[in-house]
């Protein structure tokens, strides 16, 4: 399988679909909320499948019996989901498990400044899409046009992509938000 080096994975530069085992996390509020349904597009033209937030198990289970197929396995999660990829990983890696990629879309934390932390050296290539724009809502709200701010993602074994959208803007006068940033990460690659 080749990749393009600091790019995240699209169906046009995979070898096969076949070769491929990917687990896609929704975001909190079910399928159509947020950038959820941009999400679902983009990992069923993968071959993959998505699973809510608190759908760890089954998502390891299902990334687990694709490592025992030889394929090579993609991790990807927005918002909350974003959170429970990162989690998985850590599982994973604990487990023995790699990860060929790991993109993430705005994870966050109900606080506030939290960087999150890859433990294990199980992932060929990470990719962080997050911003800190303006926010419009209540500190733990989930309404407004920018209730979360997502989070930085460390490693010690990998350089991770971090692709920092504060400041930028999704379309004229509308910042990129916790509510487009998938949209706006898969259309800047």
């Amino acid at each position: 399988m080749t990749l393009t080096i600091n790019r995240v994975p699209t169906a046009q530069n995979l070898v096969s679909k076949n070769t491929l085992a990917v687990a896609g996390f929704y975001g909190a509020g079910g399928p159509n909320a947020g950038d959820n349904r941009t999400l679902n597009a983009w990992v069923s033209q993968m071959g993959g499948t998505m699973f809510s937030p608190i759908a760890k198990r089954r998502a390891r289970q299902y990334l687990i019996q694709g490592a025992s197929q030889g394929k090579f396995l993609i991790l990807i999660g927005y918002s909350r989901g974003g959170t429970s990829a990162i989690k998985l990983a850590n599982v994973l890696g604990r487990l023995g498990v790699s990860l060929s990629h790991l993109v993430i879309f705005d994870a966050h934390s109900v606080f506030d400044n939290k960087t999150f932390t890859l433990r294990y050296n199980n992932i060929n290539q990470a990719h962080n899409f997050f911003q800190r724009n303006p926010r419009s809502a209540g500190q733990y709200g989930w309404w407004g046009i920018n209730p979360y701010w997502g989070c930085p993602l460390k490693s010690n074994y990998i350089e991770v992509q971090q692709i920092d959208f504060t400041g930028d803007y999704f379309k004229k006068e509308i910042l990129v938000s916790h509510l487009n940033i998938v949209r706006q990460s898969l259309t800047s690659l």
